[in-house]
C-alpha cells in the first residue's frame, strides 16, 4: 500500500524569498532588505487510518464508517482495512460493564493441524453466503475469530468437514471434535445477550459455519434445519441487517437483489420441464395428507415455487429461499414436531424440499458466480434415501419421485446450462462448478 502523502506546491514557498514589506519606489533612501523569520506552516494531522480509496487516490480521508465523505460524493464503494472497521464497531458500542469478562485479545493454542484446518477454511471452505461477499469470511470474520471459542471451533468444523469430503485427508474425527466444542460454547453464549456487534456477527458466523458443515453430514440434515432456523433468529434479534453488521449483505436490497440481477441478466437458467412436471405430480399427492396449518405454508411455499419455475426464476428464486425462513416462524414446539423422523408428513415434505431444491441447481448455482472457494458434495441426496428408508411403507409411494431425484448423477439438472456456456457467460465459473458439469459437453 502506497502510504505516501502528496507534497505542498512549490509555488507558496517561493513567496518566502520576497520581503515582507518595502519602501515605496519614490523614496529618496536606500535600505538593506528588511531580515525575516520564516513563516511556520500550517501544522494538519495525517489520515493513517483511511479507507483504500482515499489512500490510493493520496487525499484526506475523513475516516467517517462505513463510508467516507469522498466515497459518498464519488459513489465510490467505500472499503477499510478489516483492523480499522472492528475499531470502529467497537467505538459504536456503549461501554462494556465493569464486571464484564473480557474476551481473550491474544490466539487461543492451536496445532498444526488446527492451523492446516484455518489455512483452508481462508483458501476453499468458507461459505458462499452471503452472495458476492467473500471478504466477510476471508478477511472481516478472521480478524476477530480467535476471540470467540465457539467462532474458531466452528470454522475449524467446518473446514475439516470440508476437506474431508473433497480429499483423503481423513479428518472426520476432527470435524466432529471441533463440531461437539463448537455446539457446546455457542449454546453457552446464547444463554445471554451479546454485549457487542462484534459479538453478533461472531454468533451468526459460527452458526452459519456449523449449518454449512451440516451439509456434508450424512445424518446431518435436522442439525442443518435447527442451525438454518438458529441463523434467522440470531439474524432477527441482533439486528444484523442494521449497515453496522459484518452480515449486512444479507438484507433484501444486497443478497435478493444482487440474485435477482444475475437471473434477470441471463439466458442459462432454464429448469427441465420434465422435472418440473413430475414434481408438481408429487406435490398433489402429498396434499391428500393431513397436514397441520402450519405445515400447510410450508407445503404452498414448494408448489409456488414449482409453478414460478417454469418462466419465470427470479419469482422462483425468491419464492424458494422463503422457505429458509418459514421455520423460523414457528414455535419451539411446532419446529421439534416438523423435524421428529416419526413425524411422517413431515418427512415427505421436506423430501420434497430437498429434491426441488436439487432440481433448481440451474437456478441456484447462480449464487455462486464469481465464488472463489471450492464447492464439496453435500449429503442432501443421501438425507433423501434415509427419508425413504425410515418412512412405513404405506407412505413410500409419496416419496417415490424424491428418490428417483437422489439416484440422478448431479450434471442431469443443469438443463440449459453447460459448461462452455458457464465460461462465455463469465470466466469465474470455470473450476468453480467443476463438479456441477462433470460429463457435460
Amino acid at each position: 500500500m502506497n502510504s505516501s502523502i502528496a507534497t505542498p506546491s512549490t509555488s507558496s514557498d517561493s513567496n518566502l524569498d520576497k520581503p515582507l514589506c518595502t519602501e515605496p519606489s519614490g523614496s529618496d533612501s536606500v535600505s538593506s532588505p528588511v531580515a525575516r523569520r520564516p513563516i511556520p506552516r500550517k501544522g494538519h494531522t495525517k489520515s493513517r487510518r483511511g479507507c483504500f480509496n482515499c489512500k490510493r487516490r493520496r487525499i484526506k480521508c475523513n475516516e467517517n464508517y462505513p463510508e467516507c465523505n469522498h466515497c459518498n460524493k464519488a459513489g465510490l464503494d467505500c472499503e477499510y482495512p478489516a483492523n480499522i472497521i472492528q475499531a470502529a464497531q467497537r467505538l459504536n458500542q456503549p461501554p462494556a460493564p465493569k464486571d464484564a469478562v473480557t474476551l481473550r485479545s491474544t490466539p487461543g493454542n492451536f496445532t498444526m493441524s488446527d492451523m492446516r484446518l484455518f489455512h483452508h477454511f481462508l483458501i476453499t471452505a468458507y461459505p458462499h453466503l452471503p452472495v458476492g461477499a467473500d471478504k466477510i469470511w476471508i478477511t472481516v470474520i478472521p480478524s476477530f475469530a480467535h476471540n470467540y471459542e465457539f467462532l474458531i471451533h466452528s470454522i475449524l468444523a467446518l473446514s475439516a468437514s470440508h476437506l474431508d469430503a473433497v480429499s483423503s485427508a481423513n479428518v472426520a474425527e476432527e470435524a466432529l471434535s471441533h463440531r461437539i466444542l463448537a455446539m457446546k460454547s455457542l449454546n453457552d453464549a446464547l444463554s445471554h445477550p451479546a454485549k457487542t456487534r462484534c459479538e453478533s456477527d461472531a454468533r451468526m458466523a459460527a452458526a452459519l459455519a456449523l449449518a454449512f458443515q451440516s451439509s456434508h453430514l450424512r445424518d446431518g440434515l435436522y442439525e442443518f434445519l435447527t442451525m438454518v432456523r438458529g441463523c434467522n433468529l440470531i439474524a432477527g434479534k441482533d439486528q444484523l441487517m442494521n449497515a453496522d453488521s459484518a452480515f449486512h449483505a444479507f438484507r433484501a436490497e444486497g443478497h435478493l437483489a444482487t440474485m435477482q440481477n444475475r437471473l434477470a441478466n441471463s439466458a442459462y437458467c432454464a429448469i427441465s420441464p420434465d422435472h418440473l412436471d413430475r414434481a408438481a405430480e408429487s406435490l398433489e399427492m402429498v396434499e391428500t395428507l393431513a397436514l397441520a396449518d402450519w405445515e400447510r405454508a410450508f407445503y404452498s411455499t414448494l408448489v409456488q415455487t414449482v409453478q414460478h419455475a417454469y418462466n419465470d426464476p427470479v419469482a422462483a428464486y425468491t419464492t424458494f429461499v422463503t422457505t429458509y425462513n418459514i421455520p423460523s416462524t414457528w414455535t419451539h414446539e411446532e419446529f421439534q414436531t416438523f423435524i421428529d423422523p416419526n413425524n411422517c408428513v413431515a418427512q415427505i415434505l421436506l423430501a420434497h424440499w430437498i429434491a426441488i431444491q436439487a432440481i433448481l441447481t440451474p437456478i441456484l448455482m447462480f449464487e455462486r458466480l464469481g465464488f472463489q472457494g471450492v464447492n464439496a458434495p453435500s449429503a442432501f441426496m443421501e438425507w433423501i434415501l434415509n427419508i425413504y428408508r425410515s418412512l412405513p411403507a404405506s407412505y413410500r409411494s409419496h416419496v417415490e419421485w424424491c428418490r428417483t431425484i437422489s439416484t440422478y448423477p448431479f450434471h442431469r439438472f443443469h438443463g440449459a446450462l453447460k459448461k462452455r456456456q458457464l465460461e462465455i457467460y463469465d470466466p469465474a465459473f470455470n473450476g468453480s462448478l467443476q463438479e456441477l458439469t462433470n460429463g457435460d459437453s
